[in-house]
């Protein structure tokens, strides 16, 4: 009789499935504050290059900064074009990886619920996709200030960044809709009954 019971008895630990998404959504929150902080490192970077006539070539950052060999470099491109355009591409950069970091941040915080996560996950989706396609407008058409003879100008590494850092929130936020970042449901509760 004793024998049977001790069969049947079961240990309090089996009805609480091994949590294994604690450091998985760790290892997320963490890649995600680094495709912010790339996303924000993005606009100090080279966003347009031109060749200035003399053999060699001027960047400009997502700020508007000139450097290279042309004549002007250690200014800001948006004096020089006295008020007829402004080249700030950089801005979008900054504003989207803060609220990237933002969203990464509380994905690092415990949660609770039945579907937790899924207001971070939709700022990243929006951040994804407004980031990934400011960057291709950018890797596609750099020149918008719409400067004479632009068929040299090229696009710099800014975008590009801007681009993948905004790839790496639209992949966090699929995992997170898809519940791979979810607690484990214990045992004793799927089924509505105890087990």
């Amino acid at each position: 009789m004793n024998a049977t019971r001790a069969r049947t008895r079961r240990n309090p630990r089996e009805s609480r499935p091994v949590d294994h998404s604690k450091n998985l959504r760790l290892v997320a929150a963490l890649v995600t504050m680094l495709a912010a902080a790339a996303c924000i490192l993005a606009s100090t970077l080279t966003w347009l290059a031109l060749p200035d006539g003399a053999g060699h070539t001027t960047f400009v950052s997502g700020w508007g900064a000139i450097s290279g060999g042309s004549q002007i470099a250690g200014q800001n491109i948006n004096d020089a074009a006295n008020g007829n355009g402004s080249f700030r591409p950089g801005l979008l950069g900054v504003i989207i990886g803060g609220f990237a970091l933002l969203s990464a941040i509380a994905l690092a915080l415990p949660a609770y619920g039945r579907k937790p996560n899924r207001i971070p996950a939709s700022v990243l989706t929006l951040c994804g996709l407004g980031g990934l396609a400011w960057g291709i407008i950018r890797i596609v058409a750099p020149n918008s200030l719409a400067l004479p003879d632009s068929s040299g100008f090229t696009s710099g590494a800014g975008p590009w960044l801007l681009a993948g850092g905004s790839l790496i929130f639209l992949v966090t936020a699929v995992v997170v809709f898809l519940g791979r970042l979810d607690p484990p449901t214990p045992i004793g509760r799927r089924g509505g009954r105890p087990a």
